[in-house]
């Protein structure tokens, strides 16, 4: 075939400057354009939360893009969708049109409830809603090996790789300027929700063994907004609300380390936490604090890129602040995850990885029983 492969992006998931699915959006399509393939993203407008839009009108916005998508559908190749519990209509059609689906995997079913604790009594129907269209999956893609390995088990099949966050090499990088922030900080760059450890972050700051001399930055927004409002009146508080994707290295470049202390919110993480916010700090060079979840705490420890802590403990983190605040030389810690990002999970790595899973996709009959 001479004409280059084409693939649609599905995404039911809102893309938002600002926030994590955006980015990951943006930088898969991206790294798969430069393997040769022509991508589409067909996204709603309308989703999450913060966007305060009534949920008819969600549903509205789910079916409008996914009809969108398939009445094309014979244009492209493989549609890759960032799974959603609302994509079964475009599942089931392209089964029936024969066009190979790959699924990312991003969590558990289980998720929606501890996001939106109002809709834990539909668990049941989101989980089946899910298994339906994993089951129906040419290919699964996990961000996490604990992960990839639930979903071989929930989905009935071992049509599963695991293919890992990362960071765009070129942006988030050692050298380069720094954040005009006086005086020193750790910074914590993403979605305020309960699962990243806000209330820990802040009430760290709290604790005797914070170093007075040290501020907590924090980067971004969400539904936990309100606690760090009412906690600005510390002046070691900055939060600088949501930033655009190019100022973020310039603010990890100048930090004494970053945050990653994500919260196992009713088992939410047992299966491993891959954020974005890990790898741009260690590929700026930058030590990270990190909760001893799966999958960051083993990247952590593998790289030498900083130090692990207990989950939602907030003196341990107020502890590792000062313990870095306190190290002479941390040279070593920056370099260890500088060079695990160049070498093992740049955003170009993670396409090629794709590239070769989607061309395997494509070569393989869709005839065989979508269970197994």
């Amino acid at each position: 075939m001479n004409r280059p492969r084409r693939l649609a992006y599905l995404s039911l998931e809102t893309p938002r400057p600002g926030q994590a699915s955006q980015t990951h959006i943006d930088e898969i399509i991206a790294s798969l354009e430069d393997c040769g393939w022509q991508v589409e993203l067909f996204a709603t407008t309308r989703g999450g939360a913060s966007a305060r839009t009534s949920f008819l009108r969600r549903l509205l916005d789910y079916g409008r893009v996914q009809f969108a998508l398939a009445r094309r559908l014979g244009e492209f190749d493989a549609v890759f969708v960032r799974s959603h519990f609302m994509a079964l209509p475009l599942a089931l059609c392209a089964r029936r049109r024969k066009v190979p689906v790959v699924q990312e995997i991003n969590g558990k079913p289980a998720d929606i409830g501890v996001t939106y604790p109002a809709l834990k009594p539909f668990a049941p129907l989101f989980a089946w809603l899910y298994r339906t269209q994993f089951r129906l999956a040419a290919h699964l893609v996990a961000v996490t090996e604990g992960l990839a390995h639930w979903a071989r088990g929930f989905a009935g099949h071992d049509r599963v790789s695991t293919v890992s966050n990362g960071a765009n090499t070129e942006l988030f990088r050692p050298d380069g300027p720094r954040a005009d922030i006086p005086g020193r900080y750790v910074i914590f760059v993403g979605g305020l929700v309960a699962w990243h450890g806000v209330g820990s972050m802040l009430a760290a700051l709290q604790e005797p063994a914070w170093p007075v001399d040290v501020k907590l930055v924090i980067v971004g927004d969400g539904v936990e907004r309100g606690k760090v409002e009412a906690a600005k009146a510390d002046p070691r508080l900055l939060w600088l609300g949501r930033q655009a994707y190019d100022a973020v290295p310039a603010l990890l470049r100048g930090a004494l380390a970053a945050l990653c202390v994500i919260e196992d919110q009713d088992g939410r993480s047992a299966s491993g936490v891959a954020p974005l916010k890990l790898f741009e700090a260690m590929a700026c060079g930058i030590p990270v604090i990190a909760s001893d979840l799966p999958f960051q705490a083993d990247i952590v420890r593998q790289a030498g890129a900083g130090m692990i802590i207990p989950a939602a403990d907030a003196d341990a983190l107020a502890k590792a602040v000062r313990a870095l605040a306190e190290m002479p030389d941390l040279a070593e810690m920056r370099a260890g995850g500088a060079s695990y990002v160049a070498r093992e999970a740049s955003w170009r790595r993670r396409g090629e990885e794709l590239d070769r899973i989607l061309h395997a996709t494509i070569g393989r009959p869709l005839n065989a029983d979508p269970a197994g």
